[in-house]
C-alpha cells in the first residue's frame, strides 16, 4: 500500500521530476536495475549520484567477479549514497513540482559548480552541510 502511495504521488504531484527520471531510465534501460522502498533504482559509469522523482541513480563502486560462469557477476554500490538519493524522492514527494527548482537545480550546481568544488576542498566543508543536502540524508536514513 505504502509504495502503491508513493508511486501515485511520485507520478502525480512529482510528475515533472519523474518524467525526466524515466527518459534517464529509458536510456540506461540495460544498466542494473534494483528497488529501493518503492524508488526504480539504476546503477550507473557516472560519478556522482542522481534522484528525479521516483528515479535514482548512483554510481557503482565495485564489480565482484563470479567464478561460476552461470552467475551474474555482483555489483557493489554506496548504501549511505542510495539512501541519501532516496531522501530526495521524499523531498520530491514534499515538494512536488517545486522540487527542481527548489533542491534539484541548487544540488547540480553545489555538487560541480568549480566554485563549490573549490571551496569545499579548500575548507574541508561537508557536502552534506547546505540544507537541501542535509534533510535528503536524514529522509534518506529514515
Amino acid at each position: 500500500m505504502r509504495r502503491n502511495l508513493y508511486t501515485a504521488i511520485q507520478w502525480t504531484w512529482g510528475l515533472p521530476q519523474t518524467l525526466v527520471g524515466s527518459v534517464l531510465y529509458l536510456a540506461h534501460r540495460k544498466n542494473k536495475h534494483f528497488n529501493l522502498n518503492g524508488a526504480c533504482a539504476t546503477v550507473w559509469d557516472k560519478d556522482a549520484g542522481l534522484s528525479l522523482g521516483k528515479f535514482i541513480f548512483v554510481p557503482k563502486q565495485e564489480v565482484i567477479k563470479t567464478e561460476d560462469p552461470s552467475e551474474e557477476d555482483k555489483i557493489v554500490v554506496s548504501k549511505e549514497l542510495a539512501m541519501h538519493e532516496y531522501g530526495h524522492t521524499v523531498q520530491s514527494m514534499i515538494l512536488g513540482p517545486t522540487y527542481l527548482i527548489l533542491v534539484g537545480l541548487p544540488s547540480l550546481v553545489w555538487s560541480r559548480h568549480p566554485h563549490f568544488v573549490k571551496k569545499r576542498a579548500r575548507t574541508g566543508m561537508s557536502y552534506y552541510a547546505p540544507v537541501f543536502e542535509k534533510t535528503a540524508d536524514k529522509l534518506g536514513k529514515k
